[in-house]
C-alpha cells in the first residue's frame, strides 16, 4: 500500500482514495491506493507502486520512496505494509474507476489538529467490540487500517517536528 504524499505550494497534503461500490472489500472506505502482493511483485514496496499505478495513474518512477511504516492487519485478515512515498504536484492523476469512486487530497494539518482524532467502536471478525482511532475531516470519517496508517504517519511528522525545534 502506496502513502503518497505531496506539497502544493502552501502545505503537505496526503492522498487517499474513496474505493468503488464495485470491489468485493472495503466498498465505500477511505484508504490509500493498495491491493494484493503478485507474482510479479519482488517485495512489498513493488506491489505498492504496481497498485498506486494501477489505482490512481502514479508511475511508480515518479515515487520518491521515503520508507516503510509498520505492518497493520485489517479487519477483514489482510496484512498491509504501508510504503511512504512523495509524489510531484502538480500530478495528472488517472484513476480508475473500477476501483476507484473519488481521489481525496487532504491536507496532513488537518489530520494533525486534535479536533479531526475520534475514537470508534467497531466489530471485529469474532463479534467483539474493539475501540479504534478514527479521524474526522470535511465531513468524512478515515477508521480502520486507513486510520491506523495515518496515525503511524502524523506520529512520524510529530518526531520530524521534535527533531526540527530541537
Amino acid at each position: 500500500m502506496l502513502v503518497p504524499l505531496y506539497h502544493d505550494g502552501g502545505q503537505w497534503r496526503v492522498l487517499l482514495n474513496v474505493r468503488s461500490q464495485h470491489l468485493a472489500e472495503h466498498k465505500g472506505e477511505i484508504a490509500f491506493p493498495g491491493g494484493s502482493m503478485e507474482e510479479s511483485d519482488a517485495d512489498a514496496q513493488s506491489c505498492a507502486l504496481r497498485e498506486a499505478w494501477e489505482e490512481m495513474g502514479i508511475r511508480p518512477e515518479d515515487v520518491d520512496v521515503l520508507g516503510a511504516l509498520d505492518t497493520v492487519l485489517t479487519r477483514t485478515g489482510f496484512v498491509v505494509w504501508p510504503i511512504v512515498g512523495a509524489i510531484p504536484y502538480p500530478y495528472d492523476f488517472k484513476a480508475d474507476p473500477r476501483e476507484v469512486a473519488e481521489a481525496v487530497h487532504a491536507p496532513l494539518r488537518a489530520f494533525l489538529d486534535p479536533a479531526s482524532l475520534r475514537r470508534e467502536r467497531r466489530a471485529e471478525r469474532d463479534g467483539a467490540a474493539a475501540d479504534r482511532v478514527a479521524y474526522a475531516w470535511a465531513g468524512r470519517l478515515v477508521y480502520g487500517a486507513t486510520a491506523v496508517i495515518l496515525t503511524q504517519l502524523l506520529d512520524a511528522v510529530r518526531d520530524i517536528r521534535r527533531v526540527d525545534a530541537a
